[in-house]
């Protein structure tokens, strides 16, 4: 195996970094306790190959620190003196269908875990919950392998692209991303399946892979149901020690299938349903939501909730003949009722309300992974290459997730600005370093003296020390 540069790289990194930096050095302890090099990616090192996996690996989860988004850039920065590898180095590392991602995020969810516990930041009362959610993915090329047409539930019209079902864990302080499956759609039209002609689809991308290797096993997540790999990502979560009290959903996963499944596992689920069709039984007879909640309203049962601000009611019914109790809630007496439903039949409609409320730290991860950390921008045709990119989002997401948590930023958006700043300074030093440097030396052909009397009388002014210093001290690991 070849050896690994991952302290090496971390240190010269660090090397760039004076005191004042705490945001980045705190950021870049999280990133030394995941240890990428233990990690086994599992992967045979090619023969002619001269960089150890978790070193391309790490200076891909280390772009965001470097105000990077991709390969492209890092190849054409300051800093790809880190790993003297080419971008076909990485590009080769992402489109390998053998990199078992799924099992490398879990393996550095657990150490970031493992932090959180020897820092004792854990609140053991509080819930602790699993959520589930959709979000689209939308791409730009047709020759992406596997893309296709898509509805967005969010503008109403298909766009081109895939979606992404994610699962997520809210421990009680912090959201952590720990797994995922893409999902393609079919369609109605047999003329254009996946929304695209078959002249489109047989110009894609197309790929071979082993059938036990891990992207193979991806490609046979595109066409399952959400609902089935959904429960598919919950099992995995629990065989990988997580536990917890609820799981959240919104009324699409919400199903007997699921209810049944969840309380199986000795949890609870807690959803909102639509108030459409389906029946509850409810006083001996089968009723819609909207029947039951009349009913409730002739009986004088809807109160107001001073400490939510809405109206409320609740009863218990059974679903399939399974026990659960539904909270009826609506802003104004002349609002629309919005429904919950909830396995744990003995909870308050207030705090069956909070507790679904953590269900939108899922969709703030999707609004800032897709902002700070590229989630689902990746135009790869390769779709071992698409996995890649969304699995190094989640790391980085989570990374940047824990530094939050162990520093005093409100959000990840300011914790990642700050870091962003700072870096962003650190590459204006070493482009100004270069600038004063060509100026020093064409003054001194000049005045026709010594450049280095010149700086010697420089950086001996007692005005200019400090300042001069501390660019001298960013800038040396470059400019040297």
């Amino acid at each position: 195996m070849l050896p690994s540069k991952y302290n090496e790289i971390l240190g010269e990194f660090n090397d760039l970094l004076t005191s004042g930096e705490k945001v980045v050095f705190k950021t870049l302890s999280i990133y030394r306790t995941i240890e990428l090099d233990k990690i086994k990616i599992k992967v045979p090192d090619a023969p002619q190959g001269k960089h150890n996996k978790s070193d391309i690996l790490l200076l891909m989860l280390l772009y965001p620190l470097f105000c990077l988004k991709n390969v492209y850039q890092y190849s054409n920065s300051n800093y790809k003196g880190l790993l003297e590898a080419s971008k076909n180095t990485f590009y080769r590392f992402k489109n390998n269908s053998l990199i078992p991602w799924r099992s490398i995020l879990y393996r550095i969810v657990g150490k970031l875990n493992n932090q959180i516990r020897e820092r004792g930041t854990q609140d053991n009362e509080s819930a602790k919950c699993l959520i589930i959610d959709d979000t689209d993915l939308p791409k730009t090329g047709k020759c992406i392998e596997h893309s296709g047409m898509i509805w967005s539930h969010t503008i109403r019209r298909s766009i081109l692209g895939f979606k992404g079902l994610f699962l997520g864990l809210w421990d009680s302080k912090s959201f952590i991303i720990l797994d995922y499956s893409l999902h393609k759609e079919k369609g109605k039209n047999s003329k254009k399946p996946y929304g695209l002609k078959k002249k489109e689809i047989k110009r894609q991308y197309h790929k071979k892979r082993s059938e036990e290797s891990a992207g193979c096993k991806r490609e046979g997540e595109l066409l399952i149901n959400k609902i089935d790999n959904a429960i598919s990502l919950i099992r995995r979560a629990r065989a990988n020690g997580v536990n917890v009290e609820y799981v959240l959903m919104d009324s699409w996963f919400v199903c007997e299938k699921m209810i049944r499944f969840v309380i199986g596992i000795g949890s609870d689920l807690i959803g909102m349903v639509k108030m459409g069709k389906t029946t509850y039984m409810y006083k001996g007879r089968r009723r819609s939501a909207k029947a039951i909640v009349s009913s409730l309203k002739r009986d004088g049962k809807v109160r107001m909730l001073k400490r939510l601000h809405m109206y409320a009611t609740d009863v218990i019914v059974e679903m399939k003949g399974v026990p659960v109790r539904l909270f009826f809630f609506k802003n104004t007496q002349r609002g629309k009722w919005n429904v919950l439903l909830s396995t744990k039949t003995d909870l308050s409609a207030t705090k069956a309300y909070e507790i679904y409320s953590i269900r939108w730290s899922i969709e703030v991860f999707f609004k800032e992974a897709k902002k700070y950390f590229g989630l689902g921008k990746s135009q790869s045709r390769d779709f071992n290459a698409q996995i890649a990119d969304i699995s190094i989002s989640m790391i980085q997401y989570n990374i940047f997730s824990v530094a939050k948590r162990f520093t005093s930023y409100e959000t990840l958006g300011a914790l990642f600005n700050e870091t962003k700043d700072t870096v962003m300074e650190l590459t204006i030093c070493k482009r100004l370093w270069g600038f004063i440097l060509e100026l020093l030396a064409m003054l001194a052909d000049i005045f026709d003296v010594d450049m280095e009397e010149v700086m010697s009388r420089i950086i001996e002014l007692p005005e200019q020390e400090n300042r001069f210093l501390k660019i001298m001290q960013r800038s040396a690991h470059v400019a040297a």
